[in-house]
């Protein structure tokens, strides 16, 4: 029985499978609308119907969970797998057990999609084979911002506390600057923090060109290699 279950929920060439995944993803998709909608004024008047509806994706989601956990071979493996966490995190704000905030995040599922095109999965592949190198170049990012934060928060405190009255909210100018969006809201002020503001916006495009590069080579890595069978 556990391998049937497994098999109908997994197997993407099977068309129960299929079938489980469109009534899935469509009740993903109205439950986005019935929230889009709950925050619309002139619908409060229907919000019993919109509460009432919760009722249906919670019931669902729960069956879903509970078949992929009982059917799964490796049970602790899909728990803890990032699907697992993201469809118990949504049944969670669903239930009204966690922040409602959560039941959002089922709509990460749509990127499953993915499997059932073979060329999306290139995506995927691109990532994995230069998953070491990104994950370097996040944790570079991660020190320069906060190296920036410090940074700035001594250049401008003194004179400029309003805008960076510690390094929390320096820590927000760090990540406006460093990725050159530059919504302007805060800047700083004194020589010194003009100077070193400049230092880190050059640093911050090299930081942020390099992993474009890297995923744009491994795109055409890939691409080659599929030409190539």
């Amino acid at each position: 029985m556990r391998k049937k279950l497994h098999f109908y929920l997994t197997d993407i060439k099977n068309k129960y499978a299929i079938a489980i995944d469109i009534i899935i993803y469509s009740i993903i998709f109205i439950d986005i609308i019935d929230h889009a909608l709950m925050t619309v004024d002139s619908m409060q008047q229907y919000a019993h119907y919109f509460n009432a509806w919760d009722n249906v994706p919670l019931t669902i989601f729960s069956i879903e969970y509970i078949l992929r956990v009982y059917s799964n071979p490796k049970r602790l493996k899909f728990i803890f797998s990032f699907w697992g966490i993201i469809d118990l995190l949504a049944i969670i704000g669903l239930s009204g057990a966690g922040p409602y905030i959560l039941r959002e995040i089922r709509a990460l599922r749509f990127i499953s999609l993915f499997k059932y095109e073979p060329a999306a999965m290139n995506i995927l592949t691109a990532f994995r084979e230069i998953k070491k190198e990104l994950m370097y170049f996040t944790l570079m990012a991660i020190f320069m911002l906060y190296v920036s934060a410090v940074g700035v928060y001594y250049f401008e405190n003194p004179t400029n506390s309003e805008n960076f009255p510690d390094i929390f909210q320096s820590l927000w100018w760090a990540v406006v600057t460093l990725t050159t969006v530059g919504y302007g809201d805060i800047s700083p002020v004194t020589h010194g923090g003009q100077i070193f503001a400049g230092i880190i916006i050059m640093i911050g495009l090299g930081i942020f060109a390099v992993p474009t590069g890297l995923i744009a080579g491994a795109f055409s890595d890939i691409f080659k290699k599929n030409k190539g069978k």
